[in-house]
Order: structure tokens, then sequence, then C-alpha cells
């Protein structure tokens, strides 16, 4: 094998090595992002569930007091 050849090997490596490099930096980004909209997710779930168990209570409050005020005037 001649100098040149280990040359040009050596830089094929070296391109391969960055490319693997690359892939690493965009998968840990991406990964990131995942559980930052994970994170977000959860959170908007959290406060769907909370404003709808309050709607239920007011319609259910609001619905006892509607009975209550039919049964009064009947």
């Amino acid at each position: 094998m001649t100098g040149q050849h280990h040359d040009e090997l050596f830089l094929a490596i070296g391109r391969l090595e960055g490319k693997v490099d690359s892939l690493i930096a965009m998968q840990t980004r991406q990964s990131e992002e995942l559980k930052e909209h994970d994170h977000r997710l959860r959170s908007l779930e959290h406060s769907r569930g909370y404003m709808l168990g309050w709607a239920a209570a007011i319609g259910a409050g609001v619905s006892f007091v509607a009975n209550y005020l039919i049964r009064a005037v009947t």
C-alpha cells in the first residue's frame, strides 16, 4: 500500500467519524425535543383534566340549584 492510499483511507475514516458525530448530535437534539414535547403535553393534559373537573362540578351545582328552584316554584 502506498502512502497516498493510506492518506485516502484516513481521510475517508475521518469523514465517516464526522458523519457519525453529526448523527449522534442530531439524535441527542431529537431526544431533547421529544422530552420537551412530552413535558408540554403532560402539562396540557393535566390542565385540561382540571378544567373538565371544574366544569363537571359547576354543571352539577347548576343542575342542583335549577332542580331546587323548579320544585320550589311548582
